[in-house]
């Protein structure tokens, strides 16, 4: 029999041997969690002799999930195949294809991300609303974030005079009516009728409530309130709830995750016995008093002071560069170095960043350089949606003949241009053996195609759009061809259709902040130098990345992971923390926490950097350095400054 107790600390053992009434285990960074509450729940079935069917565990992820299965595995051997552990999601669904809901009982399905979006898609051509990529994610996302706050249809009062909250009414009312018509479930009345199901039958609820008289929670801080709702429900009864979270790691109110849930733990559960886990087993001494400063500035939070036995190690990096090239180039060095001299491998690196368009000039340095990258949870840049948009439209300036280049720009910006004119004339030209291009000339002409007058005055402006584009490209800089590109066409407009728009218009500025480095050249040079480097850039990225290699990460993408050395890219003001929070001081505390966790990510050493200058939009735009540089103590850190002095 393995001692579950042996080689825990004093807090570890406290929260493994806790076994009765509510838990508030605080634990930080490297503190040791998913041993304690695999331990915990091992200790519950072997030393206090509890039904294994009676525990149940949620996390918030999938892998979390997975990883608490396998050392559970260990530890219990066959008897772990009792125990309820998975995602939220998963375990709603369990109960639901047990219970059954009212109208559609046991059979139903589960449609995943493709199914959801083309129901959304059939209601939105039934209410006769446009179908484009940005209407349709936003108002899919607009469904989601209703149905997670527990608003049905019915209970939405639409804002006088605003057409975006009118359709996504009109579409989710004929989207419920299609899911149930087709007895299916989205991924979010997976929880919405769990919830419901134990609201309002007291039977089913009781029946659950006796079945998981033990119920632990990972990642508590990264619950929504619905998502606590059904815990508390089932909790109810017994008590014997264990929540284990670290509000200093909270950073994804984006997703609806509610920072209040630990405080309304001890509200909802009096008596909580609450378990702070302060000792990290992860990083040196200079990383955890690094991260304890700076969280220390968060004014909204329970005090908790990491500690660690380990060395005090080597000082925090800060590095100051030119721009966003020479930070990349910097990184990439500094790396092989440090993998040749501490003879360590490529993928004990990880480097971080606020953002998804700063990867681009990271990527083409590793590609450049020879050093293998893995971009974990993101798109390699010349492959994300809007960069290829953007491409598109450069290529057909350059070539009018490229046809799947000038595809992709009429389903972005042929505005009354839908998909089946653009069929007739993508058929005209394979029957006529002619270039796309030469068919939306005639077609804008009248002369081919049979085209209704609203469709052939819609082609006509379009074609003339591309005659008076593909003029200025051949006498304007290509930034300002660019600007042009987007003025006439919406583009920014139409990215704001979407969610999260500002991430994919940052990708937009970066691409022209690419674009600017070929302003010296004559137009057509640029355009020709900027598109083979693209191509370039984009083959390399299509290359197979090693299993060995440098993990490029977003910072919230980060969490949960650990890795040696810790390359924080942009540590800015603007950047890090972020634009969006600089007015708003709840949100700026999570940028904080978003930097703690970046930090705490580290085993050995960390590097913050950031620029003197950057080219958003193609022109110069000066830097200061984050105010969280500022918040470390001087004794922590080592400061270089390595930009070119004339």
């Amino acid at each position: 029999m393995i001692d579950l107790l042996d080689g825990l600390n004093p807090a570890q053992r406290e929260a493994v041997q806790t076994v009765e009434g509510p838990l508030l285990v605080h634990a930080g960074p490297g503190s040791g969690k998913t041993r304690v509450i695999t331990h915990r729940i091992a200790y519950l079935v072997q030393n206090a002799r509890v039904n294994p069917h009676h525990i149940m565990a949620v996390s918030f992820s999938k892998k979390a999930a997975e990883e608490m299965k396998r050392r559970l595995d260990e530890l219990l051997g066959p008897i772990a195949e009792q125990l309820t552990v998975g995602t939220f999601h998963s375990v709603c669904l369990r109960i639901l294809r047990r219970e059954g809901i009212p109208g559609l009982g046991t059979t139903f399905e589960v449609y995943d991300e493709d199914d959801q979006r083309r129901l959304v898609k059939q209601c939105m051509e039934k209410a006769g609303l446009s179908t484009e990529d940005n209407d349709l994610r936003r108002i899919k996302a607009g469904i989601s974030y209703a149905k997670t706050g527990m608003v049905n249809p019915d209970d939405i009062i639409p804002k006088q005079g605003d057409r975006f909250d009118d359709a996504m009414l009109m579409v989710y009312h004929g989207y419920q009516k299609l899911l149930k018509k087709q007895r299916a479930l989205d991924y979010d009345d997976m929880l919405v009728y769990t919830y419901k199901l134990l609201k309002e039958n007291d039977g089913i609820l009781r029946k659950y409530q006796q079945l998981y008289r033990y119920i632990l929670v990972d990642e508590f801080q990264d619950t929504s309130t619905l998502q606590y709702q059904i815990i508390k429900s089932l909790g109810a009864k017994y008590r014997n709830v264990c929540v284990v979270g670290d509000p200093d790691q909270t950073i994804y109110s984006w997703r609806q995750a509610e920072i209040g849930n630990i405080h309304s733990f001890q509200k909802d559960f009096p008596g909580t016995r609450v378990i702070g886990m302060e000792e990290n087993y992860r990083s040196t001494g200079t990383i955890v008093d690094a991260a304890n400063a700076l969280i220390a500035n968060n004014r909204f939070r329970k005090e908790k002071r990491l500690s660690t036995s380990r060395d005090k190690g080597e000082p925090i990096a800060v590095i100051k560069l030119d721009d966003e090239g020479s930070e990349a180039a910097f990184v990439t060095r500094e790396i092989k170095r440090l993998a040749e001299e501490r003879s360590q491998n490529y993928n004990d690196f990880a480097v971080l960043y606020r953002v998804n368009a700063q990867s681009r000039a990271l990527e083409e340095a590793f590609n450049e350089a020879g050093v293998p990258y893995r971009l974990v949870g993101g798109t390699p840049f010349y492959k994300r949606r809007e960069v290829m948009d953007m491409i598109a439209w450069l290529r057909v300036m350059r070539n009018q003949a490229d046809d799947a280049g000038l595809t992709r720009v009429i389903k972005v910006g042929g505005k009354g241009i839908g998909p089946r004119t653009l069929a007739e004339l993508q058929a005209e030209a394979e029957k006529s053996k002619r270039h796309l291009y030469q068919v939306l000339e005639k077609a804008a002409a009248g002369i081919a195609l049979s085209l209704a007058a609203r469709t052939q005055r819609a082609v006509a402006r379009f074609y003339a759009l591309l005659e008076e584009l593909h003029t200025e490209s051949k006498w304007v800089s290509i930034v300002t061809l660019m600007n042009r590109i987007i003025e006439k066409t919406g583009y920014q407009d139409y990215l704001k259709g979407e969610d999260g728009w500002e991430e994919r218009w940052e990708n937009v500025l970066e691409l022209m902040s690419l674009a600017s480095a070929y302003e010296h050249l004559s137009p057509i040079e640029a355009l020709n130098s900027l598109l083979q480097k693209i191509s370039q850039a984009s083959e390399a990225a299509d290359r197979k990345q090693e299993a060995r290699a440098t993990v490029f990460h977003t910072l919230h993408g980060a969490k949960g992971t650990e890795f040696p050395i810790v390359f924080i890219v942009g540590v800015e003001e603007g950047l890090l923390p972020h634009s969006k929070s600089m007015e708003n001081h709840e949100r700026l505390e999570e940028e904080r926490r978003l930097c703690y966790v970046g930090i705490t990510r580290a085993m050995e050493l960390v590097y913050l950097t950031h620029t003197e200058k950057r080219h958003p939009f193609g022109e110069i735009s000066f830097r200061m350095p984050s105010r969280f540089i500022r918040e470390l103590p001087v004794k922590l850190v080592i400061i270089k400054d390595l930009t070119r002095k004339e």
